[in-house]
């Protein structure tokens, strides 16, 4: 991602978060945020997380009953939902969401 702050656009304050969800053992992100500011009174900073699915949250829907390959889909797909519902373009959305489902099947 990418935050630009305009030479007029004094005072901004702006935080960038990465965060990487990793399905498998030999899964691997490169987070790469990007700060442009052209402006000299501002408060911009980044952050990245990367990790494993919680286990607190996968042993909570195991406890419920729920088989474990769907509890990891479940937990996944919450997970690309939280990026998804802020995409206007709900076609775009929809196909990536197709896309994932595929994929994790494959699996």
């Amino acid at each position: 991602g990418l935050i630009k702050v305009a030479p007029d656009a004094q005072q901004t304050d702006a935080y960038q978060t990465n965060r990487n969800l990793l399905l498998s053992g030999e899964a691997e992100a490169d987070s790469m945020p990007g700060l442009e500011i052209e402006a000299n009174d501002v408060k911009c900073s980044h952050g990245a997380t990367t990790g494993q699915v919680n286990p607190e949250e996968l042993f909570y829907l195991l406890a419920r009953g729920i088989p474990l390959s769907v509890a990891q889909e479940l937990l996944a797909e919450g997970f690309l939902e939280e990026v998804l519902s802020k995409v206007d373009d709900e076609e775009s959305a929809s196909v990536v969401r197709e896309m994932f489902r595929q994929k994790f099947h494959q699996s």
